[in-house]
């Protein structure tokens, strides 16, 4: 394990002595041999379009070509990738590992102050992006690629790579860099290795006997570690995966129809839609076999008349995506839904505040071991250091600090009891307040502030307590911080304080910290308009039931107002109760207020009535 994790080159040094180079297959490996094997299946589907295993690693050699001769011959480096297309990524992460190098996805959407210091930190040496031109990425270093046209040129062997697919790669190779949110006031980067990365991948096959006929679905963010096991655990068995647009996976009912009429065979998604999901009655046709969840606190067990297995999982970011899973059964008792058991290669340490071991039933924070754990964060060898420890009295090899509670249970499976500190999730995304509070710091307006979560499930928001040293409102902290953060982490509401409630030890006392209400948040400008016609007047109702205010403006933007994306959806489902008529997510997206969404109400109705008439 290298705890000086300065560049990448140093977790990727060649100089392994005492390592084994005996024959390793990485992901790279099995998805070259599945494409020699069986080019014309389909590896991934985005919207309509399909993708062979042949024509995949034939273009990505042909990327890597590209990137190799940008690299100048060397190895061991980062390419980023800024995409939210699947394809795109896997085809990118293919050419990456083929040139020895590890790939870093990065959202399009990434704010890009943020974005430079992910490509510093990382040495990112080549930024891939499919989107805009290169004035959209932030000068540096590296170089740009747009990869559009490897994605769509003409396959040059379209029977499959031509070429020997011995990559050379070996187990403490890193393959992938994924940023999550530092405690310390700015992103961190996990560096997993390919052997870390093979470990999922032949758990993820046994565990839900993959097989090439099943078909998975993409639904995470591709910045996520679990988009890693969407998309490496079924590709590497020769199995198809779809990606699914978020008007779909939004709304339970049309995920549903989407899943039978698809014949999706596995899938996973965030916890507060997974819930939603498992409560619709399903049609006896369905071919799903799994549905996976994991990221937050799970509140709901399986019905018994559910077709399909619930499955549960459990990891943090720096032990490869899932440390722990298992299927869930009806309830028992009041406890909420385990975590399950440790995956294949995985151990889990429950130890005390002394860092002894606990007794079975107590509880204790988690250390994790094994095949899963990471190589380390880039560039934060103090960091690294820290999380990444050696506790001779349960193992002698490292293991990772995870800062979370549990304990284990009499039947041997673990129960997830909380968080050591302060750390959030929200909507499946790891928020460190730290971070959001030291870009709030930056606004001039603003001497002091503390951030936390009110709510639960689909009404669960970032809430920011601030002291104002001038006036300002939300809106422009807000836009500010969104230049600083990604649109997760920027806080839905603002409580605004005379002075920070400290306790004895001088730290924040959160307890002390009041509740929003209209006399304390700093509120937008509400609009002076207010809703006329009777579409109007039911769209403002909607809107205001669902972000839980007595009333909102006719010109009052939604999101502004506490909405968020599983709201939005909300929103639409309100809707089609209210006027039956079906809108898509993005209407609400493209026109978040009163007078915008009625008039595509409008619209909508007046269409509908014109082709009945005519019909």
């Amino acid at each position: 394990m290298h705890n000086n994790c300065n560049k990448i080159s140093a977790l990727n040094s060649d100089g392994l002595s005492g390592h084994s180079r005996e024959v390793f297959h990485s992901v790279l490996d099995r998805v070259c041999s599945l494409a020699a094997a069986h080019p014309d299946a389909i590896a991934i589907v985005c919207g309509d379009e399909p993708t062979t295993y042949g024509d995949l690693v034939s273009r990505a050699f042909v990327m890597a070509s590209a990137f190799e001769a940008l690299l100048d011959g060397g190895r061991n480096g980062v390419i980023a990738v800024s995409t939210d297309n699947p394809y795109h990524l896997a085809l990118s992460a293919l050419a990456a590992w083929k040139t020895g190098s590890a790939y870093l996805p990065l959202a399009a959407s990434c704010p890009s102050q943020r974005l430079r210091h992910i490509l510093t930190e990382a040495n990112a040496r080549i930024i891939a992006r499919d989107h805009g031109d290169d004035t959209t990425i932030p000068r540096g270093e590296w170089k740009q690629v747009d990869l559009r046209p490897f994605a769509t040129a003409p396959v040059p062997n379209p029977g499959g790579p031509a070429e020997a697919y011995e990559t050379g790669l070996v187990p403490e190779d890193v393959a992938y860099v994924i940023y999550t949110s530092g405690s310390t006031g700015s992103p961190k980067g996990v560096a997993v290795t390919h052997s870390n990365l093979s470990n999922l991948v032949s758990w993820y096959k046994d565990a839900f006997q993959i097989v090439r006929e099943d078909r998975a679905t993409q639904i995470r963010a591709l910045t996520s570690d679990v988009a890693v096991m969407e998309m490496w655990g079924p590709i590497c068995q020769g199995a198809s995966i779809f990606q699914v647009d978020r008007a779909i996976y939004l709304i339970p009912e049309r995920l549903r129809d989407y899943l039978v009429a698809r014949e999706i065979t596995i899938c996973e998604a965030p916890s507060l839609i997974a819930e939603q999901l498992v409560a619709l009655e399903w049609p006896s046709e369905t071919k799903l076999r799994y549905l996976q969840t994991g990221g937050e606190t799970l509140r709901v067990f399986p019905p018994p008349a559910l077709p399909f297995k619930f499955v549960n999982n459990y990891g943090p970011t720096e032990c490869t995506v899932v440390s722990t899973s298992g299927v869930l059964g009806p309830p028992t008792g009041d406890a909420l839904p385990t975590i399950g058991r440790p995956i294949t290669g995985v151990e889990l340490f429950v130890l005390n505040v002394d860092l002894q071991p606990v007794r079975d039933g107590e509880r204790g924070e988690i250390f994790i071991g094994g095949t899963g754990v990471a190589a380390g964060y880039i560039g934060r060898p103090d960091l690294t250091s820290e999380r990444f420890v050696t506790i001779s009295s349960v193992k002698d090899s490292q293991l990772y600090r995870t800062g979370d509670l549990g304990r284990k249970l009499p039947n041997g499976d673990y129960e997830f009891c909380g968080r050591v500190d302060d750390q959030i999730k929200l909507r499946g995304y790891r928020i460190e307040p730290a971070e959001v509070v030291s870009a709030l710091r930056t606004h001039p307006a603003i001497s002091a502030a503390a951030v936390t979560t009110i709510g639960e499930g689909a009404d669960k928001q970032l809430l920011g307590y601030i002291v104002l040293k001038t006036e300002t409102s939300a809106e422009t902290i807000r836009n500010h911080v969104g230049v600083l953060l990604p649109e997760y982490m920027v806080p839905d509401l603002f409580v605004r304080l005379e002075n920070m409630p400290l306790a004895a030890h001088g730290k924040i006392d959160y307890s002390a910290l009041p509740f929003p209400n209209r006399s304390n948040l700093l509120d937008l400008q509400t609009s002076s308009l207010q809703p006329m016609t009777e579409i109007q007047i039911e769209v403002a109702s909607i809107l205001a039931k669902v972000v839980k205010r007595p009333n909102i403006g006719f010109t009052d933007n939604f999101f502004r107002l506490g909405g968020n994306s599983l709201l939005a959806a909300q929103v639409v489902m309100n809707i089609q109760k209210s006027f039956g008529i079906d809108l898509h997510v993005r209407s609400v997206f493209e026109s978040p207020t009163v007078k915008g969404l009625s008039m595509v109400i409008e619209q909508r109705i007046l269409a509908e009535s014109e082709f009945a008439g005519a019909a």
